[in-house]
């Protein structure tokens, strides 16, 4: 039991920074909308990957920052429980250091009480959400060959390096996804009769394996069993699928090869053939959703963003400093979250005043 202490605080730590960040994200988010730059959808696509490489990255961030910070500011309090230790040492808050101390450790009190069975109720709710995440697992296990069953059971149309084109007579949607070297594209196999169709299809799934879609979808279904609780996590993925799509639709009208107006015949063609069909909903990137109230809110924002302006020329300085801002913040967050060490000057301090606060409760026969 005492090694899964170190597993939640983990666990329960990712998904503070998660949180964190997501808000980060969303105020920039919020700026950009409003700005000329709200119809830069590469732009945003790049910050949503940035933040969640920073979030992916954090553990190593956050040790980095608390080495360096007390490597060059030896006294400086970097964790909230340093600060909240410090502003105790300096008087700022009126508790008694006995209660002080019990707040400052009742998330690892917590732990060992849930650990050892003393809180029936947090226990149980321990024990289904590892269940739930042992489910989701499952499944996205049995997704996985779905998938696998689905492209083994196409044949190769056309062959690059890295590249298979396959047809399909059971898919009714295209879709892109990968093995451990080459990608897969996998076309119903009726695409054939319809060349305009084809290649507008192809010009949009080969834009998602440049933008490196594939790889990021994997990541995160991978990280879906650890932080599916988390509405964080759901509401990123949410977002990271809309701005895909919409980048890689402005990628490839901003060719100038395909009209808005055939890519949008193209879209409302699929949504006929698919509304039925049942696709597989993980590890590949579809051409189109359908099925879900979000799928269809999704769909029409693709439509509606036909119209605008594709690709902005001169986000780079706007990426760079948010990218910048960012990196701080999260590791920051991180840091600040981070389990604080046992033997500071302030711990130190601290537990000196506890233990004469015990004494004088001994020597007065409490």
């Amino acid at each position: 039991m005492t090694a899964m202490k170190p597993v939640l605080d983990l666990v329960v730590d990712a998904n503070v920074v998660l949180i964190l960040a997501f808000c980060i994200w969303r105020l920039a988010q919020a700026a950009l909308v409003r700005s000329p730059l709200r119809t830069d959808y590469a732009l945003q696509v790049r910050l949503l990957r940035c933040v969640l490489l920073f979030v992916i990255l954090s553990p190593v961030l956050s040790y980095l920052a608390v080495t360096l910070s007390q490597t060059l500011w030896p006294k400086a309090p970097i964790t909230v429980s340093d600060v909240a230790v410090a502003a105790f040492l300096r008087g700022e808050i009126a508790l008694p250091a006995l209660q002080f101390e019990e707040l400052l450790n009742t998330r690892n009190r917590i732990f060992e009480m849930i650990l050892a069975g003393e809180l029936p109720l947090l226990t149980a709710a321990l024990a289904a959400a590892v269940c739930g995440s042992v489910v989701l697992l499952a499944r996205t296990v049995q997704a996985l060959f779905e998938v696998h069953r689905v492209v083994s059971g196409s044949y190769v149309w056309r062959r690059t390096r890295w590249i298979d084109i396959r047809l399909s007579d059971t898919a009714a949607i295209p879709f892109v996804s990968r093995g451990f070297v080459r990608y897969h594209v996998v076309l119903p196999s009726h695409l054939l009769t319809q060349p305009t169709e084809l290649r507008i299809v192809l010009a949009h799934e080969f834009e998602h394996i440049r933008q490196n879609d594939v790889e990021w979808e994997l990541a995160f279904e991978f990280l879906r069993p650890v932080l599916y609780l988390n509405p964080a996590f759901l509401m990123w993925k949410r977002a990271f699928n809309r701005l895909r799509e919409l980048n890689c639709d402005q990628a490839v009208l901003a060719s100038k090869r395909i009209s808005p107006r055939a890519y949008a015949d193209c879209l409302l063609a699929f949504c006929g053939r698919s509304a039925a069909a049942r696709s597989i909903p993980v590890f590949n990137v579809a051409f189109i959703r359908t099925g879900s109230a979000t799928a269809r809110l999704a769909l029409e924002e693709r439509f509606l963003a036909l119209k605008t302006t594709p690709r902005l020329r001169h986000s780079a300085p706007v990426f760079w400093g948010l990218a910048i801002v960012f990196a701080v913040g999260i590791t920051a967050s991180a840091a600040s979250v981070r389990n604080p060490g046992d033997w500071s000057q302030d711990r130190l301090m601290l537990s000196t005043i506890v233990n004469l606060e015990r004494l004088d409760a001994i020597t007065r026969g409490y």
